[in-house]
């Protein structure tokens, strides 16, 4: 049986704890959105900053134990051996858990790219409208270009009221 067992499920269980959390801030973050909520959807961005900070920090505490475990059993490898190579080293009893543990992180680590996506595709696109409504507003405010690659890019014109004119 490995030393380290009960230190390794404590990291992975932080680890799936601290992506549950970035996958709720993202949620907060897409409800943000939907609601048309600027302020709150910066100050999220800044909590899923710091979220990712600490998940990082879980992440390194995770791998500097398999690093060990793994230079414990005389198996140290370079690049390091990632920890489903080395479960067949820890008790029968204990395999079970730390499958299901790797699983939900990886899943979790899945769904929060996917959330992030879909969170960046929703920011995109309110701001494309937005920036649709202000051209239909004040059209002579705004230059539309087009890049080498056919892009649209749609600027401030230069020297152009910011006010809408008097009728």
């Amino acid at each position: 049986m490995i030393v380290n067992c009960d230190t390794l499920i404590d990291a992975l269980r932080d680890e799936v704890q601290e992506y549950g959390g970035l996958l709720s801030l993202f949620n907060e973050q897409q409800k943000a959105i939907l609601d048309r909520k600027p302020d709150a959807v910066l100050a999220v961005q800044e909590a899923v900053a710091l979220q990712f900070g600490t998940i990082d920090q879980c992440r390194k505490r995770r791998e500097k134990l398999t690093q060990e475990i793994a230079t414990e059993l005389g198996r140290a490898t370079e690049p390091p051996l990632p920890l489903r190579g080395l479960i067949e080293s820890f008790a029968e009893a204990v395999r079970p858990l730390l499958y299901a543990l790797m699983d939900e992180v990886n899943n979790l680590i899945l769904r929060s790219r996917r959330r992030a996506q879909q969170n960046q595709m929703l920011l995109a696109r309110s701001i494309e409208v937005s920036q649709h409504l202000l051209q239909k507003l004040n059209p002579e405010a705004f230059t539309k270009t087009y890049s080498r690659r056919g892009r649209i890019s749609l600027s401030g014109a230069a020297g152009a009221s910011r006010y809408l004119a008097r009728s």
